[in-house]
């Protein structure tokens, strides 16, 4: 079914289910939950880091694994702007704009919220989105950097 053939409803329901998802990865994220946040994804689906926009992780698996790997630290990313275009009814795209602060972990004990150690950092996701089993996914997130603030 093509973009032109969804009703207004069914393209809202679409647009709202994949800006959510987008919400829910950065909360994700941000709590460290990585095996949740990897479920975000298909099971080939595609991650490139703003920090890291050449080097994209290929496969649910390897995204996971990647961030299993970062060094422990306090984040929190802040997504605006968020539009999404239903193409489909199995298919969508969007772009929104990542604001990233970051900060130091707390020790076992200490009292936050840690200050943030570094400049804000203002990117942007391109997404493509899947349904696969009535379950909206990252099919791929493209990210890239437009600013750093400060520092």
């Amino acid at each position: 079914m093509a973009a032109e053939s969804l009703s207004d409803a069914e393209r809202m329901q679409i647009e709202w289910r994949c800006s959510q998802l987008v919400n829910r990865f950065a909360l994700l994220n941000d709590a460290c939950e990585y095996e949740e946040l990897a479920r975000t994804f298909t099971e080939d689906g595609v991650f490139a880091r703003p920090t890291l926009p050449d080097q994209p992780m290929v496969g649910r698996q390897i995204i996971l694994e990647q961030f299993r790997k970062r060094p422990p630290r306090t984040i929190r990313h802040l997504m605006a702007n968020v539009v999404i275009t239903a193409e489909s009814a199995d298919r969508a795209s969007g772009v929104c704009y990542m604001i990233l602060y970051s900060g130091p972990a707390l020790a076992e004990g200490e009292k936050g919220p840690p200050k943030a150690d570094g400049p804000a950092l203002i990117g942007a996701f391109h997404d493509t989105f899947r349904r696969v089993d009535g379950q909206w996914l990252f099919a791929r997130r493209q990210g890239s950097l437009g600013l750093s603030v400060g520092g």
